[in-house]
C-alpha cells in the first residue's frame, strides 16, 4: 500500500475475541478527517451502534495519532484514544488525549491508528512490533499496578517499546479508571474501564520505521521559530513546577518532539518515591483537602497522586467524589457507619487509602463510588444528587474550572461540549492570564497591556469586545473561533502547553502566530494548508462530533444548558492560576475602565442571546440549535443529515434519501 507524507496508509484492526489482526486501508479517511480527535470521531460514527453500551465487547476501542507524530515538529506528537465512555453520563462519545512517546511509536511501527474490537478470553496484552502484532499472555500482570506492570513489560522488551496499561481500577471496570502511559500520562474518559471490559491488560508498541517529512528545512525553520516565540513570559508560565511539599526536582521528562516545554519532570519524594510528574491539576489533586484538613500543606498531595496514578484512577473524578462526599456527610446526608470510610479525615492519608482501596476491590460503599459522582449521586436520591451538582455537570465532569461566571466566553463551550472543554478553557485563560500578569504587576511582570489584548483578541478571537467584559458581545463569536481551533489542533494532535502561540515577549507588538500549526502540517506532509483551511478541518471535526452526540441523544438547544448555580449563585473565587494571581477577579471593560467579576453571575437573557448569535455563526437552526443540511453539505458531511433528520435531530425536513452513507471500515478493506 502507497505511504505519503504524514500518513502510513493503513489502520491496524484487531479482534480480540478472535485473535484475528487486519490491515485496512486508511486513505479514505485521512483526506478529510486528517488525524487524531477527527478521525478517531469519524470512525466511531461508521463502527458503533448508537444502542451499544460503553462497557460491551461491542464498544470498539480507537487509537489515533496525527499526521505530524514521529517527526521532528515540536510538541506535535500527542494522539487520541476514543471509544464510547462509561465515564460520562449517560454513556457517550469520548476520547482522551496522551502524550510521551506512544503516538510516535504508532506511527514508527507503521500505522496511522489502531482499531481494537471485542474482548479477549482470558487477560492479555496486545504487542506490537512493526508487522509482528501477537495477543500475550497477561494473566501474571493481571493485579498488578500500572507502574508495575511497565516495569514488567520494559523487562520483556527493548528499551524503546512504549506501553499505555491499566491498573487495578481498569480491570474491575470503575467507570472512572484511566489508561496509564509512560512519562507520567494518563488517559481519562473511563478509557481504562473499556480495555478493563476486553481483557487488556496493555498494548506494546515499538517501531524502526522512519517518519519522513515533505520539506525537512522548512520544518526545521518553523521548529526554530516556535521554540524563539515561546521564550520569556509564554514558557515561564508553564515551567512553574508543582506546589508540593516533600519533592525535588530530579530531571526534565519531556514527551517526544518536546525541548522540555512543560514542567513534566521526575521527581523524587521524601519517602524515596521517584515518578513523573506535570505542572497541572492532577498534580495538585489532594491539596484543598490536605490544607484543610492539616491546616498546612504536606507531603500527602505527591503520595494521593501517585495512589491513584498507580491504582489507575482519574485524579480529576477522585476530586468530584471528594468535594461531594464532605458536602453530603456535612449535610447529614450520609455518614461514616454507612459509607464504612473515615469522612471526618476528608484530606488525611487514612482516608486516601481507604478510600482507594474501598473504589478498587468495589466492595460495599465503594460499588457505588465506582460509578462516578453523577451515577452514585442519582442512587443516592435527590439531596445527594443536587449536591452533586453543585460542582459537576449533569454529564458528570467539574462545571466550574475557568468558570462562565468569570469569563462569559466559557458558557458557550461547557453548554455545548459534554466532553469536559478543557483545552478550549485553556486559550481563554492562557491570554488572560498574560494580561493579569501585567496589570497586576504594573507591567513589572508582563509586557502585555489590555491594548495588546485588545489588538490580539481582534486577531485571534474576532473582535476586541471579545475583552471587553462589561458587555456579552463578541463573545459567541470567539467561541466558535476558538473551538475550531481546538478541534483542528487536536486532529494533528498537537500539545496543548505549546499552541497556539497567541502572544509572546519576544516580539514588540506582542502578537503570537496562530499560522504556525498549519505551516508544520503543510511542511511534514507536503499538503499546502492555509490558517482558514485549518480552521475548517476543526470545524468539520466540532460538527461530527455534534451528529455523534445527536445520534445519541443529546441534540440542540435544549440539551444546550448549564449549572443553575452559573445563574443564581454569586461568584466567589476562581480555580487555578487564574484566581491565584487574581483573586479579586478583575477583567479589562471598556477604555480603561476594570470590571469586577467577583460577586457576579451570569446574566439568562444575555447567555440565550448568545446561543442565538453562536448558532447563526455556526449554521445551525437558530430556533432549535439543530445542524442542517446546508452547513454538514458545506464541510464534507452531508451524508450524516439522512441518519439525522430520521431521528429529528436535522434542524430542516428531510429530501428525497438519495444520499449514500460513507463506507465503513470493513467496506473498504473489500474495496
Amino acid at each position: 500500500m502507497k505511504k505519503s507524507f504524514g500518513w502510513t496508509g493503513i489502520f491496524l484492526k484487531m479482534d480480540l475475541a478472535k485473535g484475528e489482526v487486519g490491515r485496512i486501508s486508511s486513505q479514505r479517511y485521512t483526506e478529510a478527517f486528517i488525524g487524531g480527535r477527527a478521525l478517531a470521531a469519524r470512525i466511531y460514527w461508521d463502527e458503533i451502534s448508537q444502542n451499544t453500551d460503553a462497557l460491551e465487547p461491542g464498544n470498539p476501542l480507537i487509537l489515533m495519532a496525527g499526521p505530524l507524530a514521529g517527526t521532528s515538529a515540536t510538541a506535535c506528537s500527542r494522539w487520541v484514544m476514543a471509544a464510547k465512555s462509561p465515564y460520562y453520563y449517560p454513556d457517550q462519545y469520548s476520547f482522551g488525549n496522551g502524550g510521551g512517546f506512544f503516538g510516535s511509536a504508532i506511527k514508527c511501527a507503521g500505522y496511522d491508528g489502531l482499531l481494537i474490537t471485542g474482548k479477549a478470553k482470558s487477560p492479555c496484552y496486545m504487542f506490537i512490533e512493526n508487522d509482528t502484532v501477537e495477543l500475550r499472555d497477561a494473566r501474571g500482570l493481571w493485579g498488578l499496578t500500572a507502574d508495575k506492570t511497565i516495569q514488567q513489560l520494559q523487562a520483556i522488551h527493548s528499551g524503546n517499546a512504549q506501553t499505555v496499561c491499566i491498573g487495578p481500577a481498569g480491570e474491575k471496570m470503575v467507570r472512572f479508571a484511566v489508561a496509564v502511559t509512560g512519562q507520567g500520562g494518563t488517559i481519562a474518559s473511563g478509557m481504562g474501564a473499556i480495555m478493563g471490559s476486553k481483557n487488556l491488560k496493555a498494548i506494546v508498541v515499538q517501531g524502526s520505521n522512519k517518519v519522513g517529512v515533505a520539506y525537512p528545512d522548512k520544518l526545521k525553520a518553523l521548529n526554530r521559530r516556535i521554540r524563539g516565540l515561546r521564550k520569556g513570559l509564554h514558557e515561564s508560565i508553564y515551567m512553574i513546577e508543582p506546589f508540593l511539599v516533600g519533592v525535588e526536582k530530579v530531571k526534565p521528562a519531556p514527551c517526544y518532539g518536546c525541548p522540555a516545554g512543560c514542567m513534566r519532570a521526575t521527581f523524587r519524594h521524601t519517602s524515596g518515591l521517584v515518578e513523573v510528574r506535570k505542572n497541572c491539576a492532577s498534580a495538585t489533586c489532594y491539596i484543598p483537602f490536605d490544607l484543610s484538613y492539616h491546616g498546612r500543606p504536606t507531603d500527602i498531595s505527591f503520595i494521593a497522586t501517585s495512589h491513584c496514578d498507580r491504582f489507575g484512577i482519574d485524579t480529576g473524578e477522585f476530586s468530584n467524589l471528594m468535594v461531594w462526599l464532605q458536602k453530603c456527610f456535612q449535610r447529614g446526608i450520609v455518614s461514616e457507619a454507612e459509607t464504612g470510610l473515615p469522612l471526618s479525615k476528608i484530606g488525611s492519608r487514612e482516608f486516601l487509602e481507604a478510600f482507594v482501596e474501598m473504589v478498587v476491590s468495589r466492595k460495599g460503599f465503594g460499588d457505588l463510588l465506582a460509578q462516578g459522582t453523577r451515577r452514585a449521586s442519582l442512587e443516592m436520591g435527590p439531596e445527594a444528587a443536587n449536591a452533586a451538582l453543585e460542582r459537576i455537570t449533569s454529564s458528570g465532569y467539574n462545571n466550574d474550572g475557568y468558570g462562565a461566571r468569570v469569563f462569559l466566553t466559557t458558557a458557550l463551550f461547557y453548554a455545548t461540549e459534554p466532553r469536559n472543554p478543557i483545552i478550549q478553557l485553556h486559550e481563554v485563560n492562557s491570554l488572560l492570564l498574560a494580561w493579569v500578569q501585567w496589570y497586576m504587576t504594573s507591567g513589572a511582570k508582563s509586557p502585555f497591556s489590555t491594548e495588546d489584548l485588545r489588538t490580539i483578541a481582534q486577531r485571534v478571537w474576532g473582535s476586541e469586545a471579545a475583552v471587553d467584559f462589561s458587555t456579552y458581545d463578541g463573545k459567541a463569536r470567539a467561541a466558535f473561533m476558538i473551538q475550531n481551533r481546538q478541534h483542528a489542533k487536536e486532529t494533528l494532535v498537537a500539545c496543548d502547553r505549546y499552541f497556539p502561540i497567541l502572544v509572546t515577549d519576544q516580539k514588540d507588538d506582542h502578537m503570537g502566530d496562530t499560522t504556525l500549526e498549519p505551516a508544520l502540517f503543510s511542511a511534514a506532509t507536503g499538503r499546502d494548508m492555509s490558517e482558514q483551511k485549518y480552521y475548517e478541518v476543526g470545524e468539520r471535526s466540532f460538527n461530527l462530533q455534534r451528529a455523534i452526540y445527536a445520534r445519541e441523544g443529546r441534540a440542540g438547544r435544549r440539551d444546550d444548558t448549564l449549572s443553575e448555580f452559573n445563574f443564581n449563585q454569586p461568584l466567589e473565587k476562581s480555580e487555578g492560576l487564574f484566581g491565584i494571581f487574581n483573586p479579586g477577579l478583575v477583567l479589562p471593560g471598556k477604555g480603561d475602565e476594570i470590571v469586577v467579576r467577583k460577586g457576579k453571575v451570569l446574566d439568562r437573557s444575555e447567555f440565550e442571546t448568545m446561543k442565538d448569535e453562536y448558532y447563526a455563526l455556526r449554521g445551525w437552526d437558530v430556533s432549535t440549535g439543530l445542524q442542517t443540511r446546508k452547513k454538514l453539505g458545506e464541510l464534507g458531511l452531508g451524508t450524516l443529515s439522512n441518519e439525522l433528520a430520521q431521528i429529528g435531530a436535522l434542524g430542516e425536513s428531510l429530501p428525497p434519501s438519495s444520499i449514500r452513507g460513507l463506507n465503513t471500515l470493513e467496506q473498504i478493506q473489500h474495496a
